[in-house]
């Protein structure tokens, strides 16, 4: 009977996390393909580099999609014991789950600024891609975050069954979870600006790359915070 229960959960847990997951990406890159379609209807003989970077960054966008992806199928395949592994299997599916939302939402917007931006101009394509990707990437970092905690719940045996320790290993998966939403948008305003004014204002890209890092480094700070006291609450049990 335990050996069930903990395979609901196994199966519970892949389902939020891919459930939860795809959600972000998808619209993300729906952006980022909207913004493209837009920029080709205005500039069409510049659809080649549109097309490209709109792969690009759909590409990167995917990453939190990704994520939870490997998670869901690792609990799919998990043979746990009893009700601690059944509530640390759906706590690391909410952790990666709603982890992965605001990261892949949060990349499609500068995806879509750097579409629109080389509709415009075509000879910014190398500063665009540069400052795109470095954006993207410091805005999936959340996912990462969450993507690290979900793999230690699952991997995490409780030597102790108690509420105390049910509820630490809930609470990992919502600090993280729930903590990634703020910095994975955030980040994503940030690099979205910067990449449309370095589209617009290329003499001044240096300066405006050093401050979307700066801002960013910022806006991650409570994901670090998130993290830490996920770590914490696996450490209790």
């Amino acid at each position: 009977m335990d050996i069930i229960i903990a395979k609901m959960g196994s199966y519970l847990g892949a389902a939020l996390a891919i459930g939860f997951g795809a959600i972000g990406a998808g619209i993300g890159e729906g952006i980022a393909a909207g913004k493209a379609s837009e920029s080709i209807s205005r500039q069409p003989k510049n659809s080649g580099n549109v097309l490209r970077m709109m792969l690009i960054g759909q590409a990167v966008s995917e990453t939190a999609g990704i994520f939870a992806l490997v998670i869901a199928f690792i609990l799919l395949f998990q043979n746990g014991y009893g009700i601690t592994d059944f509530v640390a299997y759906i706590s690391a599916g909410i952790s990666i789950g709603v982890g992965a939302l605001a990261p892949g939402f949060g990349s499609g917007l500068p995806a879509a600024a750097a579409c629109e931006g080389i509709g415009r101009d075509p000879k910014t394509f190398n500063d665009l891609t540069i400052t795109m990707l470095i954006g993207q990437a410091v805005t999936q970092t959340p996912a990462i975050f969450a993507f690290l905690v979900s793999l230690l719940l699952i991997l995490t045996k409780s030597a102790e069954v108690s509420f105390v320790h049910i509820f630490a290993i809930i609470g990992a998966g919502i600090a993280m979870g729930f903590g990634a939403l703020g910095p994975g948008l955030g980040s994503g305003i940030v690099a979205e600006s910067a990449v449309k004014w370095t589209a617009r204002r290329k003499e001044n890209s240096k300066v405006i790359f050093r401050t979307m890092l700066l801002g960013q480094s910022v806006a991650q700070s409570t994901s670090i915070y998130s993290l830490l006291i996920a770590f914490v609450l696996i450490l209790l049990t």
